[in-house]
C-alpha cells in the first residue's frame, strides 16, 4: 500500500463513532488497491482437483483480496474493535459495509 494511503488509515481508525468516515475512507483504500469485490462477492466454492484452471484462479484472487482487505479492515481499527473482530475470516462479516451495521 502507498504511503499516502496508510495515512488515511491511521489517522481514521474506527473508534464505533465515526463508522461513515471510516467505511468511506476505506472503501477509497480497497477500490484503489482493487479488493473491495470482496466485500458484495461471496468466495467462490472450492473446485474438484480436476476443475478449470479459472476456476483455481478467481479463488487464489478472492481469498488474496480477502486476506488483504482484511488486515487494511483490522489496521484501521481501534484495538478494542479489533479484539472484537478478531474470529472473523472474511471482509463481508466484521463490517457489513453493505449496511449500517457493525459494531
Amino acid at each position: 500500500m502507498s504511503t499516502h494511503l496508510s495515512v488515511i488509515l491511521t489517522q481514521n481508525k474506527l473508534t464505533g463513532e465515526n463508522f461513515n468516515d471510516w467505511k468511506r475512507n476505506l472503501l477509497i483504500i480497497l477500490n484503489f488497491e482493487k479488493h473491495s469485490f470482496v466485500l458484495t462477492q461471496p468466495q467462490p466454492p472450492t473446485h474438484a482437483i480436476d476443475a478449470p484452471d479459472r476456476e483455481f484462479v478467481a479463488l487464489e484472487r478472492w481469498d488474496n483480496s480477502n486476506l488483504s482487505a482484511m488486515c487494511y479492515i483490522r489496521v484501521s481499527m481501534s484495538n478494542v474493535l479489533q479484539k472484537q473482530h478478531e474470529q472473523h475470516q472474511t471482509a463481508r462479516h466484521p463490517t457489513t459495509l453493505t449496511g449500517r451495521r457493525c459494531l
